[in-house]
């Protein structure tokens, strides 16, 4: 028997349960006890050729390596209750009728357990269904918590050895240059543009270092967010170019008349132009 199905009927013909609830039964274990003579395979594949059932609608097939080498493979066929009766039905016999009435009466009897429990074992069978279901969700998640737990671990180890003290955001540095956005910010954008400018790689949406910079795994945000971390190479090379480049890379946009936003001759926007795009600064 497939270790995913439980045994719940063994009156005449075994019945079987899987994870979802499915009734099944062993097309092999049916068709002995109907006391059909020809061989197995020959017969179920007729059977499935001839009425055509559905693989993973009417049946599921399963394969089982057999053998004390293991090298023979067995195909089991466990059959919904409608793929049963119906085979019962099409041998036309007394002991097909009876096995098919039998499984008629094996429905009735789970469906009204469910629709309406007529007594405490009836009860105590949806409490223990229940359960089982619970704890099978209560698995799932604790194993799903475990690989989380274990995969955020690594990740914070090997941060906590990537990032050294002297390790800088790009905000760091803004901050240092004394840098801002319109929203009053340390400008960040500005800084990755000079960092691109000097041709440094920031864009790794994946683990990567060199001596100028460690792309690393944002924890706080998920792993699909990565963080720039400059290192002091990196952050002299960016603090030397804008000492160098700051008066070239300058623009202020003047207002020539007076508006509601602004009077003829104050400054409209001021920021730096960096490869054909601006970055406008808030004057502190």
């Amino acid at each position: 028997m497939d270790e995913n199905l439980k045994l719940i009927e063994g009156e005449i013909v075994p019945i079987y349960e899987n994870e979802k609830g499915e009734k099944l039964i062993n097309a092999r274990e049916l068709k002995e006890k109907l006391n059909i003579g020809r061989d197995f395979t020959t017969w179920i594949k007729n059977r499935i050729d001839i009425y055509q059932f559905k693989e993973n609608q009417d049946y599921i097939l399963t394969l089982t390596k057999i053998g004390e080498r293991k090298n023979v493979i067995k195909h089991e066929y466990y059959l919904t209750m409608d793929m049963a009766k119906e085979l019962c039905m099409i041998e036309n016999n007394s002991i097909g009728r009876k096995i098919r009435k039998y499984f008629i009466e094996v429905e009735k009897r789970y469906r009204s357990i469910i629709e309406q429990p007529q007594n405490i074992f009836d009860i105590m069978h949806l409490a223990l269904k229940q359960i089982e279901e619970n704890e099978k969700k209560l698995n799932l998640v604790e194993n799903i918590s475990k690989e989380n737990k274990e995969e955020i671990k690594n990740i914070k180890n090997k941060i906590d050895v990537i990032i050294q003290k002297n390790y800088c955001l790009a905000s760091d540095i803004a901050e240092q240059l004394h840098i801002y956005s319109e929203n009053n910010l340390p400008h960040r954008n500005f800084i990755g543009a000079i960092a691109r400018a000097l041709g440094m790689k920031i864009s790794y949406k994946h683990y990567y270092e060199d001596e100028q910079i460690a792309v690393v795994p944002d924890i706080s945000k998920g792993n699909q967010y990565y963080q720039v971390y400059y290192k002091p190479k990196a952050v002299d090379q960016i603090i030397n170019w804008f000492n160098e480049n700051k008066k070239e890379a300058e623009y202020k946009i003047i207002y020539e008349k007076n508006t509601k936003n602004g009077k003829r001759g104050e400054v409209k926007e001021h920021g730096y132009k960096i490869e054909n795009v601006c970055y406008k600064i808030k004057d502190i």
